[in-house]
């Protein structure tokens, strides 16, 4: 039984060390209501003050994604857990058409898209494929993904 987005957002793509061991940290966030970020929504780094917020179209900075890891961060928590390494690949959520091996940025409500004129900056790393798709576990060729799937994307890591 195929997986929803909802159930693969957030998860690694691989539990190794890549995407575990070495690549979720724990960073600062803005703290008060409405400021949890749930799971498998792409965030961002202010270069002002070092807080992680919810990316949006047009972000620049680290980018990283909220793993589904206990605890998830409520409104009141001062911290926050993220992946943001480079080569780490996590399951988001696609705004829109993305073809295989293209660079994405993030979009409305942490989610990708696929890079069209934003600069380098922009960029939260590559669409990799589907659940299952093109991966070591998996079989398949991966395809082009259109609004909504989960995504496996490929972090670039480090500041952008």
């Amino acid at each position: 039984m195929p997986l929803t987005t909802a159930e693969l957002i957030g998860t690694p793509a691989y539990a190794d060390e890549t995407d575990l061991n070495r690549s979720v940290d724990s960073g600062k966030k803005a703290t008060g209501g409405g400021s949890a970020i749930a799971v498998g929504k792409i965030v961002v780094c202010a270069t002002v003050g070092g807080n992680w917020a919810l990316a949006t179209a047009g972000s620049t900075g680290t980018m990283g994604i909220i793993p589904k890891l206990d605890p998830v961060n409520g409104d009141s928590d001062t911290t926050i857990n993220v992946v943001h390494r480079a080569l780490a690949e996590y399951y988001a959520e696609a705004n829109g058409n993305i073809t295989v091996n293209a660079d994405v940025v993030a979009d409305t409500g942490g989610k990708v898209k696929q890079r069209a004129a934003e600069a380098d900056n922009c960029v939260v790393g590559k669409y990799m494929g589907h659940y299952g798709e093109g991966s070591l576990s998996g079989s398949g060729v991966p395809t082009n993904a259109i609004a909504t799937d989960a995504v496996r994307i490929r972090f670039k890591g480090g500041s952008t």
